[in-house]
């Protein structure tokens, strides 16, 4: 058997690094990213049935908007915890780690009067 060239041992070294961190959940930033992931989150998987920003948007939706959740007064993070940990007869069981469901949740509780919604908040979809 030869012997692995240095630039061979470090392509080595380099690829079992990068395999042993590709599956590692990303370290959340600062609130204002965990935001703006929740965001991105919600833009992808709640878009279809909600209005998730506080714009108006054009087009029928079954379920409330975002804004109107945050405004609830039983609307907390441990309830939304719940209520996204739970299965509902018109909305799609959703699959979402921990991480995730923090991230949608801190965007969600960003909408109440008051709070500074993330950039791109406003974009229409």
């Amino acid at each position: 058997m030869m012997a692995a060239s240095p630039r061979s041992a470090r392509i080595l070294a380099l690829g079992g690094l990068l395999a042993s961190v590709a599956g590692a959940p990303a370290i959340a930033g600062p609130p204002e990213d965990h935001r703006v992931r929740g965001w991105t989150i919600a833009t992808q998987l709640c878009s279809q049935c909600h209005v998730i920003g506080r714009a108006a948007q054009p087009g029928e939706f079954v379920g409330p908007a975002f804004v109107r959740v945050a405004e609830m007064p039983s609307t907390t993070g441990p309830a939304l915890a719940v209520f996204l940990q739970s299965h509902h007869e018109r909305m799609p069981s959703l699959r979402l780690d921990r991480d995730e469901m923090e991230a949608v949740i801190d965007y969600i509780l960003s909408l109440k009067t008051g709070k500074t919604a993330p950039a791109g908040d406003n974009q229409a979809d």
